[in-house]
């Protein structure tokens, strides 16, 4: 199973900033949970209330409860790609003017994209390890005449953070999603309950320092034959 645009892990993982230094967001909307606008304004005009600024994640997968996609009621025209799926960005941006317009507060926007995919600097150890240990496991499987299967980890415990390797036809896996379980998300569907957070938080343990030269981080490249 994969983790992709209706599964909420990434937008999630947000719960893991709150500690005694941060604060954390005081939102995190969900493509799992069904979303509805006008609550999402009532939300945030009674956050206004207690706190001088709100900080909220939200996935660009959040649906209505008919089904269409929070972003789908910005007028921008959305593309879809090579299976069909309709490119899911704006998100954040149509809420923010909503908010913006309904409230008549200041908002702003801030779509990652880009930015977290080159985020490789802040990969954690955890992370890096996983990637050589089921590309590991692949080469083996393959060697071994494994062929249009892939390699899935499976988690052991939590505490301490164990994980193995399993290998799955292609066929169970293409174009499915894991998604966050429903009784991880709290009452007010507003963020995580300690059963997320158990979950996520050993997978971001450890950093490992990239190597900088003249002040840029220094890139890996295979030379050309």
């Amino acid at each position: 199973e994969i983790m992709g645009r209706n599964a909420g892990w990434l937008t999630a993982a947000a719960a893991l900033a709150k500690a005694e230094d941060c604060e954390g967001v005081d939102m995190i909307c969900l493509p799992e949970v069904p979303f509805n606008v006008d609550r999402f304004v009532e939300k945030v005009e009674r956050m206004q209330k207690s706190k001088p600024s709100i900080v909220i994640a939200v996935s660009e997968g959040v649906k209505l409860e008919d089904g269409r996609y929070v972003c789908e009621l910005a007028d921008d025209v959305h593309a879809v790609d090579a299976f069909g799926h309709k490119t899911l960005t704006g998100t954040a941006r149509f809420l923010a003017n909503t908010v913006a317009r309904r409230l008549d507060t200041k908002t702003r926007c801030i779509e990652l994209s880009t930015l977290q995919r080159c985020a490789g600097h802040l990969t954690s150890r955890t992370d890096i390890t996983e990637a050589y240990q089921v590309g590991g496991a692949a080469a083996k499987a393959a060697f071994e005449g494994h062929t249009g299967e892939m390699v899935a980890l499976d988690r052991i415990s939590n505490a301490p953070y164990q994980c193995g390797t399993s290998l799955h036809p292609i066929s169970e896996v293409a174009n499915l999603e894991k998604k966050v379980p429903l009784e991880w998300v709290n009452a007010d569907h507003t963020g995580m309950t300690q059963e997320f957070i158990s979950y996520a938080m050993p997978l971001i343990q450890a950093e490992l320092t990239p190597i900088y030269v003249e002040g840029l981080p220094h890139h890996i490249y295979l030379p050309e034959a």
